[in-house]
């Protein structure tokens, strides 16, 4: 038996939390920098399936970071992955700061690289790392390690989205890691009551391991006698900060006569917060038996003047935006929109609410912010139209219960690329309108039925479906001028008290993109409607994309993916509108150079990718 299928058979012998893939002949066949990359047969789906196990997915790659997110967001997986590094660097390292990043213990992490090399070196920087090549992803999802625990909303993914984004600001942040924490607003409620949520804690004490100090591991029952007894006092921690709510995140249960804690175990979801130092001061201090290792220490050295206690539950979503503005009151923002609005929040500091595009329980993209489901969000659904909903898997009820309409803000940031990319198509029997891919595609045209179930059978859309889909549906083709115009006047208007909004328009640079022939044009007729509406509106304004983008240098895939660095502008231009609340996190001197190599890159690889074209085209004539 050779190496690899040695390396194989031994891959997995723990638990895995954390899948970390390497791209390039891994995930996707082909090595990006060098030309087009292609999806591997069901790996996708791996990914997708692991997320809704409760497993994370991550990427260590050896490319250009910008080139990796468009190419993700071309494959519609961006949103299944945390913590994306690619860069040039040894993987070693970049694995090892994965993992840490992540809170976890390497032996619960699983790298995948094709390279033995790389596999060897992050072994050898995070001993108790799992590895593999890429052949065993074709049986992975069947390894009893990577069973997982069944997560259809993506919890726990969205948890390690919050911390992600926490932990870049505090990359960003001056060096002073107690005044980030201060800057956190981290709030605490303990609860007494802990047997209504006894499942819940049982499972939370069986799965802990790194801050769980006491390391019990009674049954269900056992746990349940604990809970009942009057001699005990016990308790749950519930954690929330202005980057999201954590949920319940520990347990303690102390015999108060003895002065003595039975079990004291957190969620690695906080490390690092101090939390636990904070309870245990709280609970008086007692007498602790500290089994095995644990990543903390209590009692702390610290005064933890960053943690408040509060007495009513926390919302299970982050508040709107409440920062003081200009004249001293709060300014309550909301952001709606695509990928364009959701990589313009990493450069925005403060706290905003969001409906932004995310992928559904199938793995099929759900869009947000389209003009004509926000107006049937206010309509309201009925019953039969809601049950067609449930049927289509690019879509969920929470895309016609839009947060425009049910949400109190002060401060509407609205992209509108949806309505200027999408088709409509509208049901025959109940008139439900639906917005979904492009607008001179008719998904309904039996012609296209074999390209769209190879494209989207992996997400619930088989050739069943989109016969069912044809039956019930007609083609309307794009939004129209006029109707466009129409639902911008309306939302002008529907906005509450004296809200304002800022419109993001599209960009129109001319690019030579057969799939999507002169889009540019059609941007300029849309941007065009909208600058007349807004024209007309004492609360309205635009974030104008055209004044950032202004060459294909400063696109990748398609006319509505940017450079990184334009996302940066866009985070400057809606700052400058005056939303005061929202600060724009400035670019380190690193971050500025590696912005100039790229482009210098980006050029340099634009100009083969044309070259490259150029030859094709003379070889076929």
């Amino acid at each position: 038996m050779d190496h690899r299928a040695v390396e194989q058979l031994r891959a997995l012998t723990k638990p895995v939390k954390l899948v970390i893939w390497d791209l390039d002949d891994t995930f996707w066949s082909g090595t990006l920098s060098e030309g087009p990359v292609t999806e591997v047969d069901g790996h996708a789906e791996v990914v997708r399936t692991l997320n809704r196990r409760g497993i994370i997915n991550a990427i260590c790659s050896k490319n250009d970071h910008d080139a990796v997110i468009a190419q993700l967001g071309a494959f519609g997986l961006l949103e299944e992955f945390v913590f994306i590094r690619a860069d040039w660097t040894a993987k070693g390292q970049r694995v090892a700061r994965i993992i840490s990043d992540a809170q976890l213990r390497a032996e619960n992490v699983l790298f995948l690289d094709d390279h033995p090399q790389n596999r060897q070196e992050a072994a050898f920087i995070s001993p108790g790392l799992q590895t593999a090549g890429p052949e065993l992803v074709a049986t992975l999802l069947d390894q009893p390690e990577v069973a997982g625990k069944d997560d259809p909303g993506l919890t726990r993914l969205a948890q390690y989205r919050i911390l992600e984004r926490k932990l870049e600001d505090q990359d960003r942040s001056d060096g002073d890691n107690e005044e980030f924490l201060r800057s956190c607003d981290i709030r605490v409620r303990v609860v007494t009551d802990p047997l209504p949520e006894a499942e819940r804690l049982h499972e939370l004490l069986l799965r802990t391991n790194q801050l769980n100090f006491t390391k019990r591991r009674p049954t269900m029952e056992e746990f349940t006698e604990l809970l009942q007894d009057p001699s005990v006092e016990s308790g749950y921690v519930e954690v929330a900060d202005r980057y999201g709510d954590y949920g319940i995140c520990g347990f303690f249960s102390l015999r108060p006569e003895e002065g003595h804690l039975v079990d004291f175990l957190f969620s690695c979801r906080i490390l690092n917060m101090g939390v636990e130092q904070w309870l245990f001061d709280r609970l008086g201090q007692p007498e602790l038996d500290v089994v095995g290792e644990v990543v903390s220490s209590v009692p702390g050295d610290r005064s933890l003047d960053w943690i408040t206690e509060v007495t009513t539950a926390s919302s299970p979503h982050p508040a709107p935006a409440s920062s003081p503005g200009p004249s001293g009151a709060t300014r309550r923002i909301l952001m709606v929109g695509g990928c364009d609005l959701n990589t313009t929040a990493d450069f925005l500091g403060g706290t905003i609410d969001t409906d932004f595009s995310h992928p559904g329980e199938t793995g099929a993209f759900i869009f947000t912010g389209h003009t004509e489901t926000i107006r049937q969000s206010a309509a309201g659904l009925t019953d039969a139209q809601m049950a067609l909903v449930d049927r289509i898997p690019f879509l969920d009820r929470d895309v016609f219960r839009s947060k425009v309409i049910t949400t109190s803000y002060d401060v509407l940031v609205l992209s509108v690329l949806t309505d200027y990319t999408q088709g409509l198509y509208r049901h025959r029997e109940t008139g439900l309108m639906v917005p979904w891919l492009q607008f001179h595609v008719d998904v309904t045209d039996p012609a296209e039925r074999p390209r769209l179930v190879k494209r989207h059978s992996r997400e619930a859309m088989d050739e069943g479906f989109f016969e069912w889909f044809a039956d019930e549906f007609e083609f309307l083709g794009g939004l129209g001028l006029d109707r466009f115009k129409e639902n911008l006047a309306w939302l002008v208007d529907e906005v509450p008290g004296d809200a304002s909004i800022i419109f993001l328009n599209g960009a129109e640079v001319a690019l030579d993109n057969p799939k999507e022939p002169n889009r540019h044009l059609h941007h300029a007729r849309m941007n065009g409607a909208l600058e007349e509406m807004v024209a007309e509106a004492d609360n309205a304004t635009i974030c104008d994309i055209r004044q950032l983008v202004t060459s294909p240098d400063d696109l990748t895939d398609h006319l509505r993916h940017y450079r990184r660095q334009i996302y940066l502008g866009i985070a400057e231009q809606i700052r400058a509108t005056g939303i005061a609340p929202v600060v724009v996190r400035p670019e380190t001197a690193w971050q500025k150079a590696y912005k100039a190599s790229y482009r210098f890159a980006g050029r340099r690889k634009l100009d083969w990718e044309r070259w490259q074209k150029r030859r094709r085209q003379a070889a076929g004539r």
